[in-house]
């Protein structure tokens, strides 16, 4: 594409007076006011971008998840206690991400997206949400190798061990009660999401730990990913026992910024972007001196003004009482 050409082009397309239409155009205050406007628009846009929408970002939790009990609340609806987001959210849309947290065979904290909802509204309650029998918390184990996963570090090993250890994941957590003895789940904020969000949450997180061990099984027999990707595999296998939590990311739309979305900080930084334009719009609107010298009004004509000599008097002495 030879951009020369194409410049040239648009030159001889262009009208022969287009800089001055141009000129013209932006001298106008009002062409200037809507430009900054616009300006405005898309800086507000970043910067909700940037900060994703936090509750952006900010991860809520750890959180029980449990069906919905009423039928009035459809998939798409995820009922939260205004411990987790405050009453006036109730109603608003946004994205809300399931995380499934847990701290790996390194003991380093680590997280993993495991369902999304698109759109989903949220229902804020007054009180609490009661926790019912059906409620998942993070705490599915997969039937898998033992060796390909870990389990809390405090209490992977029992003290007497009476037996040896079972090879299967899900027959280690029965027999050592792990389930039992893990109290992360105790403080653990009870939230309503529909039956079949639920339950595919749960499966996201057990179809991560398979992906998982299945990797490992995969670089354990391919004899030249064995040295490197299988030992590093190994090395960061994932928990089967951790948390959930939320994320919520909502509109970027600078007119729900400004006025319902929950982080302050983002919207006292968009406040301050549409009153620095208005004060910016104030000034350029301001009266101003006229550039030019017009009628004499700001230096008179010394030409034309008639001179008089300077006469000198005798000085005035006062006598002494």
């Amino acid at each position: 594409m030879d951009l020369e050409k194409l410049w040239a082009k648009l030159l001889a397309w262009l009208p022969a007076s287009w800089p001055d239409t141009l000129l013209a155009f932006v001298a106008n205050p009002w062409t200037r006011a809507a430009g900054l406007m616009v300006l405005v628009y898309l800086t507000i846009l970043v910067i909700a971008s940037v900060y994703s929408g936090a509750k952006n970002r900010a991860e809520l939790g750890p959180v029980a998840i449990r069906p919905h009990v009423s039928g009035r609340y459809d998939r798409k609806t995820v009922r939260v206690p205004h411990r987790l987001i405050e009453m006036g959210m109730d109603g608003v849309l946004a994205d809300c991400k399931v995380f499934y947290a847990y701290t790996d065979a390194q003991g380093k904290r680590r997280r993993q997206l495991v369902h999304q909802v698109k759109n989903a509204t949220l229902s804020v309650s007054p009180n609490n949400i009661p926790r019912i029998a059906d409620i998942i918390y993070g705490q599915e184990v997969p039937s898998v190798a033992r060796e390909h996963v870990c389990f809390p570090l405090e209490i992977e090993e029992p003290m007497q061990v009476l037996q040896p250890a079972p090879d299967d994941a899900l027959e280690y957590a029965r027999v050592h009660r792990i389930l039992d003895l893990w109290r992360e789940d105790d403080a653990a904020i009870t939230v309503s999401m529909h039956s079949d969000v639920k339950e595919e949450v749960a499966d996201g997180k057990i179809n991560f730990i398979l992906a998982r061990v299945e990797a490992q099984e995969h670089a354990r027999k391919n004899w030249l990913s064995r040295a490197m990707t299988f030992r590093r595999l190994h090395k960061n296998r994932p928990n089967v026992i951790g948390s959930y939590y939320l994320q919520f990311e909502f509109s970027h739309n600078p007119f729900f910024v400004l006025t319902r979305h929950p982080d302050r900080d983002l919207k006292m930084t968009a406040w301050l972007t549409v009153l620095t334009s208005m004060f910016a719009l104030v000034m350029d609107a301001w009266p101003k001196l006229p550039t030019r010298l017009e009628a004499g009004l700001i230096m008179p004509d010394f030409q034309n003004v008639e001179t008089r000599p300077i006469t000198q008097h005798a000085p005035v002495v006062i006598p002494r009482p």
